[in-house]
C-alpha cells in the first residue's frame, strides 16, 4: 500500500510540473549530491588525521619518510620526481647519520648506469628521459650534500643528459602528462638541473661541458616565460647560483607574489601555484586551501633565496607544517591530478622536512656566539 501511495504521488507531481522542470530538477540535485561529495572527501582528505601541535615530531618525519622510500624502491624499482627523487636530496639534510643516505645513493648510482649502459632497456617511465635526467640531478644535489666529490655514477649522468638536451636547450621528450608539478611542461627539468649544478659547483669543480649546458638551460628559460608560480619559485631557487637566469626586478616582484599568495593560515595552496596546465581529471581545479606540498615548497624556497626563518611568511609556514603533520608522521597533499594517487604527499614530506630542518641551520647561524 505504502508503495502505491508513493508510485501515486510520483504520478501527480509530475502532472503538475512541467518534465523539462523535473528533469531539470533531478539533474540539479545530483549534481549538487555529487558537489556535496566531493567537496566532503576533499574536506576528508586534507584535515583528516592531523596530530595534536604538541605531538609534533621531525624525527617521526624522517621515519615515516624513510619507510614511504625503502617501500617504493621494492615495489617500483625506480626513481620518481614524486618519491624517492627529493629523498636523494633531502636524507643528507634532514638524516646525514643514517643509513639511508647510503642506501639510497646506491640504489639510484645502479638504476641509472644500468639504464645509460645498456644493461636494462627503456621502458615506460624506466629509463626515460625524465627519468634519467631527473635521477642525476638529485644524485648531484645528494653528492652536494653529502659533501663528497662528484660521483662516477653522477659524471656519467651528466654527461648523458647533455647528449640527450636537445638544440631549443630543454629535454623537449620530457613527459609532459599533467602530473603537476613535475611532469606537466618543459621547464621544470632545466630549473631542477640548474638548482643540481649550482649546489654541485659548490664542492667541486664543474667541466666545461657543465657550464655549456648550464647556459643552455639558461637561455632557454630566458626565451620561454615561466607558467606558473610554481616555476617562477623553481627560477628564484635556481638564480641563486645562476644570478643571470632572472633579472632583478623579476626577482623581486617574484618573490613578493610568493608571499601575496600566502594565505591567513599561513600556508600556501596548490590553485596558487598553478600554471594552466594543471588540470585534475574531470576539469576540476586545483584545490584553494592550504596543503602541505605548496607549503613545504615555497617555505623551502623562500628560505632558500635568503629570507630569515624569522621572517613573519616564512615563520607562519613553518609553523603551518607543524600543525599539519599526520598521526604518521607524514604530510598529506591531495593528488593535483586523481584522487587514489596522492604521491606527492611524498614530496610534501621531503620538502616539509627540508624546511624545517633548513631553519634550525639559519636560525644557528644567526645565533650570536
Amino acid at each position: 500500500m505504502i508503495a502505491w501511495q508513493h508510485i501515486l504521488c510520483v504520478l501527480i507531481v509530475c502532472s503538475v510540473l512541467p518534465l523539462e522542470f523535473i528533469q531539470g530538477q533531478e539533474l540539479s540535485e545530483a549534481q549538487q549530491r555529487e558537489k556535496q561529495s566531493v567537496e566532503e572527501s576533499k574536506k576528508n582528505l586534507v584535515i583528516s588525521g592531523y596530530r595534536p601541535l604538541k605531538d609534533y615530531s621531525f624525527t617521526d618525519g624522517v621515519a615515516s619518510f624513510i619507510e614511504a622510500k625503502q617501500s617504493w624502491r621494492e615495489q617500483r624499482k625506480c626513481i620518481s620526481c614524486h618519491t624517492n627523487g627529493w629523498g636523494l636530496a633531502a636524507q643528507p639534510i634532514i638524516d646525514p647519520r643514517s643509513d639511508e643516505v647510503a642506501d639510497e645513493r646506491t640504489f639510484a648510482q645502479q638504476y641509472l648506469t644500468k639504464h645509460i649502459d645498456g644493461d636494462a632497456k627503456p621502458n615506460s617511465q624506466f629509463g626515460s628521459i625524465e627519468g634519467m635526467v631527473a635521477t642525476t640531478a638529485f644524485l648531484a644535489m645528494s653528492d652536494a650534500r653529502s659533501g663528497k666529490e662528484i660521483h662516477q655514477a653522477t659524471r656519467k649522468g651528466l654527461d648523458n643528459a647533455w647528449e640527450l638536451l636537445d638544440e631549443s636547450g630543454t629535454w623537449e621528450n620530457w613527459l609532459q602528462c599533467n602530473w603537476p608539478p613535475f611532469e606537466s611542461d618543459a621547464e621544470f627539468g632545466p630549473t631542477l638541473m640548474l638548482v643540481a649544478l649550482g649546489e654541485l659547483r659548490e664542492i667541486a669543480n664543474l667541466k666545461s661541458q657543465d657550464i655549456n649546458a648550464a647556459q643552455r638551460l639558461s637561455n632557454y628559460l630566458q626565451d620561454n616565460p615561466p607558467l606558473s608560480l610554481h616555476a617562477k619559485a623553481m627560477r628564484l631557487w635556481a638564480g641563486n647560483s645562476w644570478p643571470n637566469l632572472i633579472d632583478e626586478q623579476d626577482r623581486s616582484a617574484w618573490q613578493q607574489k610568493l608571499l601575496d599568495a600566502q594565505l591567513a593560515d599561513g600556508g600556501w595552496s596548490m590553485a596558487s601555484l598553478a600554471g594552466p596546465a594543471w588540470k585534475r581529471d574531470g576539469g576540476e581545479g586545483q584545490t584553494t586551501t592550504s596543503e602541505a606540498y605548496s607549503t613545504a615548497f615555497v617555505t623551502y624556497v623562500l628560505l632558500e633565496t635568503g629570507l630569515a626563518p624569522k621572517n613573519a611568511a616564512t615563520e607562519a609556514g613553518l609553523r603551518w607544517l607543524r600543525e599539519h603533520q599526520r598521526a604518521g608522521g607524514d604530510w598529506f597533499t591531495r593528488s593535483p591530478r586523481r584522487d587514489g594517487k596522492h604521491y606527492i604527499s611524498r614530496a610534501a614530506t621531503a620538502f616539509a622536512l627540508m624546511a624545517l630542518a633548513e631553519s634550525k641551520t639559519k636560525e644557528k647561524s644567526s645565533t650570536p656566539k
